[in-house]
Order: C-alpha cells, then structure tokens, then sequence
C-alpha cells in the first residue's frame, strides 16, 4: 500500500507540474518544470496588467497611460518580481502627472489665483501713481494763476475791467484788442478823450465856484453846467471813443467808421462851444467869452476866475486840435480801406430800393 500511495502521491503531485508544461512549451522544452510554470504566471499578470492599463487609459488619456505602462515595466520588471499591480502604478503616475486644465491659458486673475501680495502692491501702485498725478493737476493750475496774475490773462479777456487802475470799471487794453497798426490812432483818441473829461471837471468846478461867489453866474446857467458835465462824461466814453476803439478792431469796418465820424463830429462841435462860450447858447461854459468878462470886471476873485476860465479855454481849444487830428486820421485809414466806396455803393443800393418801393407804392394806389 506504501508503494501504492506513494506512487498515487507522486502522481498528482506531478499532475499541475505537467499541466503547467503543457500550458507552457517553453519551460517544458528546457526540462525544467518551475520555471515554465512560473512563466506561464507571468504571463497571465502581464496580460492583466496590460488590460488594467487599457481599462485607465480613457481616465488619463492615452499618453499618460502609456507613459505609467513604460515606466513601470521598465522600474519595477515584471509584475511578480515587483509586487506592485497595474493598478497601483496607474494611481501613482496619475498621482504625480495632471491632466492639462481645461482653463489653463487663462491669466492669474482670471481664475482668482492671484496672490494678496501681488493685489496689494498693485493697489498701492495705483494709488500712489493717482497720488501723482494730483500733484501734476495742482502744480499746473498753479503756472496758469501765476501766468494769468503777471499777464492779466492767458487769453485777452474782452469784458474784464482793467480801467482805471486804481478803481477798475471799464474795459480798456488798446495792446491786447486793437491791431498794431490802429494802435497809435485809439491811444491819440484815448488823450482826445481824457482832455475832454478834463475840460468837463474843470468847467463843472469853475462854474460851481463863480456860483457861490456871485461872480455873475445864474442858477439856471448852472443846471444846465450840470446836465453837460452829467451826460458828456459817460457819453464821451460811450459813443465815440468806444466807436472808435470797436472801428479800430473790424479793420475798416464801414458801420463802425460811420457811427464813429457822426458821434465824434458831435464832439468837435462841442469842443467849439466849450471853448468861445458864446452868449445865450454857451454861457454855461467858462470859455472864451466868459474869461473876457471876468477879466472885464476886474478884482481879485474875478481875475481868479478869469484865470480858470483861461485854462478851461486852453483845454478845449486842444482838445478840439486833437480831435481833428484824429478825425482826419481816421477818416484817412477808412478811406484806404475802401470804404468810400463801399459807402456809396451803399447809398446807391439804397437809393434804388427807395425808387422801386416809391415805384411799387404809386403803382398800388392807381
């Protein structure tokens, strides 16, 4: 029975040895029974394996699983010399290898990973660039209120009150609005004016006085002194010497030559009564005449106020000079510029117009 069962022993001891034999040629060619069993082993793991990695690849991607397959194969041998499965190597190079995102082009601060550092550095770049350019602001509006303040402004302001110097009221910088070539003309009609405001004062003051002293003046006389001084000083200002400093700007504007010539030969004429002072129509005026009476009667207080009325007579005598100087100055400068003849093609245009209205006219009326 010993033989018998050892040889049944032996007989299925050898059975899997062979069955691994059949399975593999190989290790049964070689003659050696383990080691074609355990090929056949390896093999079988391999072909797992393989499957395992066929299975992740749609998960990583195919370059990924490739890249896990190679480098495991090539670290680790074959799996049964290694004891790490297929699996565990998938895990572990999926571990360490991402796959791309899909927002990776994306900056920083697009996907919200910018650092708080980074946020506040920006922050206080921008604040100190504001900061900067605040200064440049302020320092720039300063230049223009400097530049203003010495040249009265970076723009010639036409309605800005510069005159008289010390208590301004009117508008006056014949340097800044007029030409240059009208300069000197408006700076002679500027004087013009400043004697007839002279000779208004100095009149006004003279009549007053010889008023008060009984010198031979009335109090009618001296009403109408009042209304010549009260409305020749702003109307001297008003009508013709601001007719000529506008005529001065158009450049031969005939208009603004033709309302100049009409006030400013009113103020000639003026100029003429002011200075002989005739009865009945210039006694309100110490000219001419009325220093002759003063002197006349003799005295002191007469020859005091004859005297007043010498210097009231040499005013205006000048400034009447001036005033046809600048007349004819004037009238010279809108001459060359063409305005004779735009004036009277004006008036022939005018006159036309009048004839074919009157025509019109009588032809409505038949």
């Amino acid at each position: 029975m010993d033989a018998s069962g050892g040889e049944d022993k032996g007989e299925a001891s050898d059975q899997p040895l062979l069955q691994g034999g059949q399975e593999s040629g190989q290790g049964a060619a070689l003659g050696n029974p383990f080691a074609s069993a355990e090929g056949a082993v390896n093999t079988i793991q391999q072909q797992r394996q393989q499957a395992t990695f066929a299975e992740f690849k749609p998960q990583l991607g195919s370059n990924v699983a490739d890249e896990a397959e190679a480098s495991f194969f090539s670290a680790h041998g074959t799996p049964a010399s290694s004891g790490i499965t297929a699996q565990e190597a998938v895990q572990d190079v999926g571990s360490t290898t991402k796959k791309p995102e899909a927002n990776s082009w994306l900056p920083g601060w697009a996907k919200n990973e910018v650092k708080e550092d980074e946020t506040k550095s920006k922050l206080a770049e921008l604040q100190r660039k504001e900061k900067e350019l605040a200064a440049r602001e302020k320092a720039l509006e300063r230049r223009e209120t400097e530049a203003g303040g010495a040249a009265g402004s970076l723009i010639p302001d036409k309605t800005r009150k510069n005159w008289p110097w010390c208590f301004p009221i009117v508008h006056n910088d014949i340097a800044a609005d007029i030409p240059e070539a009208e300069r000197p003309l408006v700076r002679f009609g500027f004087i013009c004016w400043m004697m007839a405001e002279s000779g208004y004062l100095l009149n006004f003051v003279t009549m007053f006085l010889m008023l008060i002293t009984g010198s031979g003046i009335g109090f009618s006389t001296f009403l109408i002194t009042c209304m010549a001084t009260g409305a020749g000083v702003p109307l001297a200002w008003i009508c013709w010497y601001k007719s000529l400093y506008h005529a001065a700007q158009s450049k031969g504007g005939v208009f603004a030559y033709l309302k100049f010539f009409f006030h400013f030969s009113a103020h000639v004429g003026y100029c003429a009564l002011a200075f002989l002072a005739p009865p009945i129509i210039g006694e309100f005026s110490a000219g001419l005449f009325t220093m002759v009476s003063q002197f006349e009667k003799g005295g002191g207080k007469h020859g005091f106020f004859g005297f007043m009325c010498l210097m009231n007579t040499l005013l205006w005598l000048g400034c009447g000079l001036l005033s046809l100087y600048v007349l004819q100055w004037a009238f010279k400068i809108f001459r060359s510029g063409g305005g004779v003849e735009a004036t009277q093609q004006a008036g022939s245009a005018a006159l036309v117009a009048a004839k074919a209205s009157m025509g019109t006219f009588g032809t409505s009326n038949t």
